[in-house]
């Protein structure tokens, strides 16, 4: 008993590194999914928009770093939403390995078809600070 729930344990973590290893992590849209990063709107800035590709919607655009240290390891949020602003799809995008102070990434990823969306920053580390 004790090899199987080291086993379901081991199974776990290479199932968590290996989504953690990917551009994007699909989220279940039945839980409430909220940015790590509050107060993120203080640093940066997102101007995005969404549009079709190859018969395919996407939402693509350019995060800000409006601060002068270096974001590393940032992820965004996007998700789509229904008529009622209810969340129906959403997806966990890395941005990149880092956006220098006062410069500017771009990102572009597929998303579920729907009748809005809203981007947000999820997470980032500061170039030398601790996590934000």
């Amino acid at each position: 008993m004790r090899k199987t729930g080291v086993l379901t344990v081991f199974a776990l973590i290479i199932s968590a590194a290996g989504c953690a290893s990917t551009d994007t992590m699909p989220t279940s849209p039945a839980h409430e999914l909220r940015p790590h990063a509050v107060g993120w709107e203080r640093f940066f800035g997102i101007d995005w928009r969404s549009a079709e590709r190859k018969g395919q919607p996407i939402v693509s655009g350019i995060v800000h770093n409006r601060y002068g240290a270096t974001a590393t390891r940032m992820q965004l949020l996007v998700e789509a939403l229904n008529d009622n602003g209810k969340v129906i799809d959403r997806k966990i995008i890395w941005l990149g390995d880092s956006v220098a102070p006062f410069n500017s990434a771009s990102f572009e990823t597929p998303v579920a078809r729907a009748a809005k969306y809203r981007v947000s920053v999820f997470a980032y580390d500061w170039r030398g600070r601790g996590s934000a």
